[in-house]
């Protein structure tokens, strides 16, 4: 049996009476033996998750609290562009139930703080065992769950969890630098981490936000007036401030939405605000990691660079300090494979001036990016 688990910042966590559902899963899992377990984005700890109860553990994302798992011998991740996850769910890694944790709303169930995969899954009619949690937010745009798909297995009042990283200089100089490129009423797109946050701080022009994630950087924006419309993401990931304003909003859909690269190199003009682990000279990245160490997944970086690229008036941007730890960015050769190729990526921008790769030939292409990083 294979078991998908629902991700984000809504990883199940306790019952009432106390019972972590991840500890129990596992408890189950050990006692009934060879269950696979399938496993998103963690961005926090699924608590008591003992992955070796179970026969395997797939990740698809091995960023955040996945890294540390991924030392047991029974544990691996699939490098899988964010856009590729259905496919890779309806296929080999189809699994037999999705347990994850639901929201309510006018007595009907909805996905809470992430959409994310699970929308694919309940569309394959892939049955749902949930949990329902009074305190999480419903802010999705698809439709409800329907009853005969849902087996509720009890509640949890937990409600989502908190994440809020706060920009440093670096960052803010790194936001000044991307935002000559954005033109107003442009779509935004930005990753996770303080980038985003000080590019919604800093702009003063109004931005449509389509993009993967969204954080408490939106609400700043809307405070300030310079949120147009409803934003899209299919993740919520942060406090309090940014749940309770996204309560009742239909701004999350499933990644068959948000990854879209025909929607999103379409319309307004897409820009998509990306970081990079390393950038060799021509440009190709890598946002997984160094030689072994794992940092994060390939994610929606490619499907968003894509996008941006392939848009006539959108522009992939990635914004990288010229050095961190005492380390530049740009390497002679990537220490892991190219996450996204050089083809896709139009600018890079450090906190000290940029190199913009459009029309540039192979050779021209190393120049700009070794004049950039004082090369």
């Amino acid at each position: 049996m294979t078991v998908a688990l629902g991700d984000g910042a809504g990883v199940l966590g306790r019952c009432p009476d106390g019972t972590a559902v991840c500890a129990a899963l596992a408890t189950a899992a050990r006692a009934v033996g060879g269950i696979r377990l399938v496993l998103g984005w963690l961005p926090v700890p699924a608590e008591g998750l003992d992955v070796e109860a179970f026969a395997e553990v797939v990740f698809l994302m091995p960023g955040g609290v996945a890294r540390r798992l991924l030392a047991a011998p029974n544990t691996r991740f699939v490098p899988a562009r964010l856009s590729a996850w259905a496919a890779l769910l309806a296929g080999p890694l189809r699994p037999d139930v999705l347990i994850t944790r639901l929201a309510e709303h006018d007595g009907a169930l909805h996905f809470g703080t992430e959409v994310s995969y699970q929308q694919d899954l309940v569309a394959a009619g892939v049955p749902v065992w949930a949990f329902v949690d009074h305190r999480a937010p419903v802010a999705s745009a698809e439709p409800p769950l329907h009853r005969d798909q849902v087996r509720v297995l009890g509640e949890t009042g937990t409600g989502p969890a908190h994440h809020r990283r706060e920009p440093e200089a670096v960052h803010e100089q790194l936001a000044d630098a991307v935002l000559r490129f954005v033109p107003a009423g442009a779509r935004l797109q930005y990753g996770p981490g303080p980038l985003g946050a000080a590019l919604m701080r800093r702009t003063t022009v109004p931005l449509r936000i389509d993009s993967g994630l969204l954080t408490d950087a939106v609400v700043d924006l809307d405070r300030r007036g310079l949120l147009l419309e409803n934003p899209s993401g299919t993740y919520l990931l942060g406090t309090d401030d940014l749940y309770d304003w996204a309560r009742g909003r239909p701004v999350l859909r499933g990644v068959a939405h948000t990854h879209d690269l025909t929607r999103l190199s379409r319309g307004a003009p897409f820009i998509a605000v990306n970081t990079a682990v390393e950038i060799d000279p021509a440009g190709q990245v890598n946002v997984e990691g160094q030689h072994d160490k794992v940092i994060g997944g390939i994610g929606g970086h490619p499907d968003f660079c894509a996008a941006a690229a392939m848009h006539p008036r959108g522009l992939s941007i990635i914004a990288v300090p010229s050095a961190s730890n005492g380390r530049s960015p740009l390497v002679e050769r990537l220490s892991r494979p190219a996450s996204t190729p050089a083809s896709d990526i139009d600018v890079i921008v450090t906190e000290s001036g940029h190199a913009d790769l459009r029309a540039a030939d192979w050779p021209l292409r190393h120049k700009l990016i070794a004049e950039l990083f004082g090369i």
